[in-house]
């Protein structure tokens, strides 16, 4: 995002040397991995016994959702997989309509849950999906991803390997990127993880070090004070 920001006119070339990157955080004092035993959640909703794959946030227009229904409806016939869509947003009516036109049983839709409730809605899941539409990257980041991965769940992103959360998920080895309109993709990519229990606790465990080491609200605090600093005359 910042390369396009200086990248857009020369008029503001200049700020190149001004401008600085501060990564998207997690509170991880308040997000943390949490057994599914211990989830009230996982009761609440009737998710026992289910490979969740969660989906947490908005349903925009800049979110690729479109492909991840179209694998909801490719994957049916596994009964113990469940798409669990929280949130809202502009593509969720489609999304549920589409769903009762295809008997789409594998779906649950719920609404956002309370602030203090995040960290457990999203440790629900086995895999969290993140996505955003060709041609958003650099112009908007799907900072839900911090908080999956400091729930210690493995992230798919549905986006140009470009983008810098696909980045940040290779770097790290945390999850898997699928490129937006690949729905056999990110079929493929649940299988991989629902077929093995091991990639998916190591890329999980990946998930928290890399928030624990890199994008914790206290790294992000600290790379604050320099810059502040260096505003003083």
């Amino acid at each position: 995002m910042k390369d396009v920001i200086i990248n857009k006119g020369k008029s503001i070339s200049y700020l190149t040397d001004k401008t600085h990157l501060i990564h998207v955080w997690s509170d991880d004092r308040k997000i943390k991995p949490v057994e599914k035993k211990e989830n009230p959640f996982v009761e609440k909703w009737n998710l026992d016994g289910k490979f969740v794959v969660g989906y947490s946030g908005n349903m925009g227009r800049f979110h690729d959702m479109e492909t991840i229904i179209y694998a909801a409806k490719n994957l049916k016939k596994y009964k113990d997989i469940l798409f669990l869509f929280i949130g809202e947003g502009y593509k969720k009516r489609w999304m549920k309509e589409f769903a009762v036109k295809w008997k789409l049983t594998n779906c649950q839709f719920n609404t956002y849950v309370n602030r203090s409730d995040l960290g457990l809605s999203l440790a629900c899941a086995d895999v969290g999906l993140v996505s955003l539409s060709r041609g958003q990257e650099g112009l908007s980041v799907p900072s839900k991803t911090f908080g999956i991965l400091a729930a210690g769940v493995p992230a798919i992103a549905i986006m140009s390997r470009t983008s810098e959360i696909a980045l940040i998920i290779e770097e790290n080895n945390c999850g898997i990127v699928v490129e937006p309109g690949d729905v056999q993709g990110l079929v493929n990519s649940i299988l991989m993880l629902y077929n093995d229990n091991d990639l998916c606790k190591e890329l999980g465990k990946n998930a928290v070090e890399a928030i624990n080491n890199k994008y914790s609200l206290k790294n992000a605090a600290l790379k604050y004070f320099p810059i502040i600093e260096s505003l003083q005359y």
